[in-house]
């Protein structure tokens, strides 16, 4: 397995931060923003920061590839380089675009390691806090020093998470399906704080809300989304899996995947939402 410093990565990250993202803040201006589809827009600082990451990545790791998210968007054949030998670094340079550009400091920075198809490390970075919440397989996830633990489970009515937005619009059209019993959720919103907050118990990530026991989307998983997320949650003694009941991987794109304290509750909350919404993949 690939032997990498978890200091200079991080020192990295929060340098491209420092000089890419933050001075763009709150600052952008005309032309700075592009739409790669009718509701998916990018900017000047996702796509600088993507290349820092990735000039300054592989050479930490010579031999080393990149799959980033805005290159994805050019390039969909990227993802076959999980398929070879070669380490490959995973990016997604700015995690809530949107956020970034309306000047709401709840965007991240999500950076993964992964070898033969397999996350190795993982890194969940707030560039407005300055907080990491790191994630080696094997050695648990970290946030602040502390070792990090799932949400303990609880009864269907009294756990809370995050549903994507498919699945809250069919659970709208068909309430009556979802059953008496229902836990709290919001709409899902941006992963690098989602998965924090299902591991991290005290104020973290300028982010007000509390723990969450679950996220859930019904076909969108992406692995700049969610590869350091998922590592991060099974790190912490949680499940995550696809709804066939298939373990991410890094090459994995566009399948529904969700991630809960444990199997059971993973059962339980798939049980419910497929009441009222069919699941696949």
């Amino acid at each position: 397995m690939s032997k990498i410093d978890n200091e200079v990565v991080q020192e990295i990250i929060r340098e491209v931060a420092e000089t890419e993202i933050l001075p763009r803040f709150r600052n952008l201006k005309e032309g700075d923003i592009e739409y790669k589809g009718p509701d998916d827009p990018v900017t000047i600082a996702d796509k600088a920061a993507e290349k820092a990451l990735s000039d300054r990545l592989t050479g930490l790791l010579p031999g080393s590839k990149v799959v980033g998210e805005e290159e994805f968007a050019s390039n969909g054949g990227v993802l076959d380089v999980f398929s070879c030998e070669s380490p490959v670094w995973i990016i997604d340079p700015i995690d809530g675009t949107r956020a970034f550009m309306q000047g709401k400091p709840l965007f991240g920075v999500i950076v993964a390691l992964a070898e033969q198809n397999h996350t190795i490390a993982g890194w969940l970075y707030d560039p407005a806090s300055k907080e990491f919440v790191t994630v080696e397989r094997g050695a648990g996830a970290w946030h602040k020093g502390k070792r990090l633990s799932v949400a303990r489970p609880a009864p269907l009515g009294e756990m809370r998470g995050a549903l994507g937005y498919h699945i809250l619009k069919i659970y709208k059209n068909n309430k009556t399906s979802a059953g008496p019993v229902k836990p709290k959720f919001d709409m899902m919103s941006y992963a690098c704080h989602e998965y924090a907050r299902m591991i991290v118990d005290e104020p973290h990530f300028a982010c007000p809300e509390g723990k969450i026991h679950f996220r859930a989307s019904l076909a969108y998983c992406t692995p700049w989304d969610d590869a350091a997320g998922i590592l991060a949650i099974e790190e912490s003694g949680g499940y995550a899996a696809h709804w066939n009941g298939e373990r991410f991987r890094p090459s994995h794109y566009g399948r529904g995947l969700m991630a809960a304290p444990d199997r059971e509750s993973w059962m339980e909350i798939k049980n419910w939402i497929s009441g009222f919404c069919e699941l696949e993949g």
